[in-house]
This record gives C-alpha cells, sequence and structure tokens, in this order.
C-alpha cells in the first residue's frame, strides 16, 4: 500500500514536471539571463526524478540521495537569483550564502545526523533562504518599476512558484522526521501535499517560460 502511494507520488511530479520542461525545450533559445538556470534546474530535476522513480522499488533508503539534491537544487535556484538580483543584491552576499549552506548542510549530513536520515533541517533552511530571495526578487521589481504587465512577466510567475513551494514545504521539510516516525497515515497526507505544492511550482515555472521574450 505504502509502495503503491508512493509510486503513484512519484509518477505525478514527474508528469508535471515535463510540462514546464517541455516548454523550456521549445522556447530554449529565448531562455537568457536569469531564465537559463530554470532550463538546468529543470533538467537537474528529472534526473533526480528519475533516480527517485528507481530508489523507490530497489533502494530501502534513498536519504542518501535527498542530501545532494538539496545542495545541488539550492546552487541552481541561487544561481538564477544571483542572476536577476546582481545589481540589486550583491553577488558576493549569495556566494556567501550557498557557501555557508553547502557547509551546513554536509556537517549536517556526516557529523550532526547521518546522511541515511532525513535532511529535515537543512531542507527547511533551504526554505527559509529562498522565501527571502523571492521576497527580495518581488521588492527589487516593484522599486525599480521595470514590469508593465506584470502578469506576462516569466520573473513573476517563477518566483511566485518558487515561494509558494518552499513557504509551504517550510513545515514538512523541519518536522519530517517526526511526522515519518508517529504517524504513517499523517506521513502519507503530508507527502501527498508536498506532491500538490511541487506540481503548481511546476505549473507556474512552465507559465513563466511560455512568457520568456520571443526575440
Amino acid at each position: 500500500m505504502l509502495r503503491t502511494i508512493g509510486d503513484f507520488l512519484v509518477t505525478y511530479v514527474t508528469v508535471l514536471l515535463f510540462f514546464p520542461l517541455a516548454i523550456a525545450i521549445y522556447r530554449r533559445k529565448y531562455l537568457k539571463g536569469e531564465l537559463k538556470p530554470i532550463f538546468y534546474y529543470l533538467l537537474f530535476a528529472l534526473f533526480f526524478q528519475l533516480i527517485a522513480i528507481v530508489s523507490v522499488r530497489f533502494v530501502k533508503n534513498n536519504s542518501p540521495f535527498l542530501h545532494v539534491y538539496t545542495i545541488a537544487e539550492f546552487g541552481l535556484i541561487s544561481w538564477f537569483y544571483k542572476e536577476y538580483l546582481g545589481d540589486f543584491l550583491n553577488k558576493k552576499i549569495i556566494y556567501g550564502i550557498f557557501i555557508m549552506f553547502t557547509t551546513f548542510a554536509i556537517l549536517y549530513a556526516f557529523v550532526i545526523q547521518s546522511i541515511f536520515e532525513q535532511n529535515a533541517y537543512p531542507r527547511g533552511l533551504e526554505c527559509l533562504l529562498v522565501v527571502f530571495y523571492a521576497i527580495t526578487a518581488y521588492y527589487k521589481t516593484l522599486k525599480s518599476l521595470e514590469i508593465i504587465s506584470i502578469e506576462k512577466s516569466p520573473l513573476f510567475w517563477i518566483n511566485a512558484g518558487f515561494l509558494f513551494y518552499f513557504a509551504g514545504s517550510l513545515f514538512l521539510f523541519v518536522l519530517g522526521n517526526l511526522i515519518l516516525t508517529q504517524d504513517i497515515q499523517l506521513s502519507l497526507l503530508s507527502w501527498a501535499i508536498h506532491a500538490c505544492v511541487l506540481g503548481l511550482m511546476y505549473i507556474f515555472i512552465g507559465i513563466g517560460l511560455w512568457h520568456s521574450p520571443r526575440k
């Protein structure tokens, strides 16, 4: 039963991932500046999603993959925000945040806890940092008044996707280990909600990429 539900959630997220990825491939030549990291982010997400599909069937504990995924995911998202916020938020700050986050995530995996356990606190910290970047990006947009039709702005949709997903997942990641050990039904519900907000993030990213510049 648990494996069947896990298979369904992984398949559901994978199918939705193909929506923004197909748009990114179709409009690849227009993905410049801050949109280029999003293309690589989607490719990376697909790669690890395929690993998740295999590991659900053949690996009892896929937590080590999640530790690697968290660091790489935050690196690609930091690249995206560095490109957009580079003239607003000093790039050295973004580099410094990434280095400190990576150091903490590695220490957490090998010293504080175990690489075979859920990396709840690194994931929670990642959520907080991405929410900070997303709010800063919206602040820059409002302050500079760059966008006339905000609903046609790629940044608006992509940023909204990141903000919605990471803000919504913060509670789940921080309490992930506790939920997994206390109540199986609650755990399944939590990860089902996680799959839904992740799917919505991919839809938002797809809409944003569709509005990428035509020239």
